[in-house]
């Protein structure tokens, strides 16, 4: 089943175009995943991005909403759209510049919702508006409400090491991906590279952020799996149609449940400690098989991204 993403935000100049065209530039010549953008930014700078540099094989579309019409035509016209582009894709993913005459529920046609955001004060309150103005999107209790993730973007060096997440209240419980430094490589790489290919500092992050933005692909997807199979069982065992009413529309449980509404939880919390629990399991079979209990987290196949983020951290702080 095709993935889809919205990166969005309601202001400019947080990097929402450059998150965009290097997210589907990793998804496609990384991950090898047959990738669509569709660009519904008026200006077109992902598109115009992806157009220019060497060639990654991503899908790309500059398109248009009707976003001046208001009301559901918007969404109607996104929806075609869409349904088009998973045909064959394995990602699509959108950037759209957020207009409050759209209508909040576009998003519930989206898998993941990505929001990006720099840690000044003024950005931080504008983003916690957009989020409290379409909390009811993110806490509903509809099935396929999309996962939320607030992706810290063109961060200075000196603010890592502040906590503002934890001091800017949030009205929506959220994950947080790995902050995007700042560097002059993304403005100079526009239309000629992409960062996943720089060296710096500015390079290592966002592949940081493109391994986390996987994981919580991989979360959601076990996740749809699960609700699938749990729908395809009750359906086999004759259910009622008023069991399958019920069993449609009772909230499912999700991976931001119990998610306290501020960023103390990192995208990689609940993702790591099943990794690091599968690596235990695996590693205890293997002593009571063998001799040798040297087998080490690289041999089962743990990212390094993961076991990075597992030292010296606590699950209530990340």
């Amino acid at each position: 089943m095709t993935f889809k993403i919205l990166v969005t935000s309601q202001k400019g100049g947080v990097g929402k175009s450059t998150l965009s065209a290097n997210l589907v530039a990793y998804f496609s010549r990384q991950m090898q995943l047959k990738t669509t953008l569709i660009d519904w930014d008026p200006h077109g700078s992902s598109s115009n991005w992806l157009l220019h540099a060497p060639n990654v094989g991503v899908v790309v579309q500059h398109l248009s909403l009707p976003v001046d019409q208001g009301g559901n035509r918007p969404i109607f016209e996104a929806r075609l759209q869409l349904r088009h582009a998973t045909k064959t894709s394995d990602i699509v993913l959108c950037d759209l510049t957020w207009s409050d005459s759209l209508a909040g529920e576009l998003m519930f046609e989206f898998d993941m919702v990505l929001v990006p955001t720099s840690v000044s004060e003024i950005e931080l309150g504008a983003t916690s508006g957009f989020l409290s103005r379409n909390r009811w999107v993110f806490d509903s209790a509809a099935a396929r409400r999309p996962m939320l993730l607030v992706c810290p973007t063109r961060v200075l060096p000196e603010q890592l090491a502040s906590n503002i997440f934890t001091k800017q209240r949030f009205p929506v419980s959220f994950m947080l991906a790995p902050p995007v430094q700042e560097s002059q490589t993304a403005r100079d790489l526009y239309e000629r590279g992409f960062l996943m290919d720089s060296e710096d500092v500015c390079g290592f992050s966002f592949l940081q952020f493109a391994q986390a933005v996987c994981a919580a692909r991989e979360m959601r997807m076990a996740q749809n799996n699960q609700a699938a199979k749990a729908t395809t069982l009750s359906n086999n065992v004759g259910a009622t149609s008023s069991d399958r009413f019920a069993n449609a529309t009772t909230p499912r449980s999700s991976v931001l449940d119990g998610v306290v509404s501020s960023a103390q939880y990192s995208i990689l919390g609940r993702h790591r400690q099943r990794k690091l629990a599968e690596a235990e399991q695996a590693s205890n079979t293997t002593a009571a098989a063998s001799t040798d209990t040297s087998r080490s987290m690289s041999s089962l196949g743990i990212p390094e991204f993961i076991r990075r983020m597992s030292r010296g951290t606590s699950p209530a702080k990340n």
